[in-house]
């Protein structure tokens, strides 16, 4: 806390106070250590382009559920243009993948069709964004 009330010119005892301000708005909707997956037993990530047979919200919300209670799933985008949802996904290898793919994709009605990109290098980590205020 002393650090940012350096940097941006304030007394730590304000900072915090913008700070739990901020939590309590949902400005700031929670805050996590970002652990290189490989160092935690899952080496392999992929990139999964998910399109479903119907876009309807009920069946969204429900796909977005269950994939959310994944341990594999990331992230997960509801996107527009040619696929339906993006999700970012690791797995301990390649059998695993698989397992989740038939589990959690595979076995869902709604879902047509998936492409996987598996990610050879993650350069840039998910970066701040700059203030545009």
């Amino acid at each position: 806390m002393e650090e940012l009330a350096e940097n941006v010119g304030l007394s730590p005892p304000a900072c915090y106070r913008r700070i739990r301000a901020l939590r309590e708005a949902g400005a700031i909707e929670r805050e996590v250590a970002l652990v290189a997956p490989g160092v935690m037993g899952w080496p392999i990530t992929m990139v999964v382009l998910v399109t479903l047979e119907r876009d309807r919200g009920r069946i969204i919300d429900d796909l977005v559920a269950k994939l959310n209670a994944a341990d594999e799933v990331i992230d997960v985008w509801y996107v527009t243009g040619d696929h339906d949802l993006v999700l970012h996904v690791a797995a301990q290898d390649m059998s695993a993948y698989d397992a989740f793919t038939r589990r959690a994709l595979d076995a869902e009605d709604q879902v047509r069709s998936f492409k996987t990109l598996v990610v050879l290098r993650h350069p840039k980590r998910a970066a701040p964004l700059p203030s545009a205020i």
